[in-house]
């Protein structure tokens, strides 16, 4: 069962970080994104959803991709644990929105279940990066 520190044991393991007060555009960030599961990967933007269900289950908010869409790429990750999940790149998030495979809710929300492609799961973060088609000579994982 999760223990509420999943993403950032996650996105520490990846490399992955929140901008800093120091970072450029900070404070637009942060008034964009409240909750603490959105972070920027090797240049890339990323957010990452943890279920805390039995059965899994993620909701995203149509806004943040629609705003995320205008960026070159961005991934979507969804853990089950800290180290396993499915990762989708923007052109995959946006092959499941038009296939109709994740709708919008009437909260404004992609309810996004299981089956989840077999080729979007990794365990651990080797697995991670090659789902994720990073170049293995960029990766600044320990």
């Amino acid at each position: 069962m999760p223990t509420g520190n999943e993403i950032q044991e996650f996105a520490e393991a990846v490399g992955a970080f929140e901008p800093t007060p120091d970072y450029e555009g900070y404070w637009q960030w942060r008034a964009l994104f409240k909750r603490r599961n959105y972070f920027i990967l090797q240049g890339c933007f990323m957010i990452v959803k943890i279920s805390r269900t039995g059965r899994p289950f993620w909701g995203v908010d149509k806004k943040y991709i629609d705003l995320l869409n205008k960026l070159d790429n961005f991934y979507l990750v969804l853990l089950v644990s800290a180290g396993e999940g499915w990762v989708f790149s923007k052109s995959q998030v946006n092959m499941h929105i038009a296939s109709k495979r994740w709708e919008v809710a009437k909260d404004n929300n992609y309810k996004i279940n299981p089956p989840l492609p077999d080729v979007n799961w990794f365990i651990g973060v080797e697995q991670f990066f090659m789902r994720a088609a990073f170049p293995s000579e960029s990766r600044n994982v320990p």
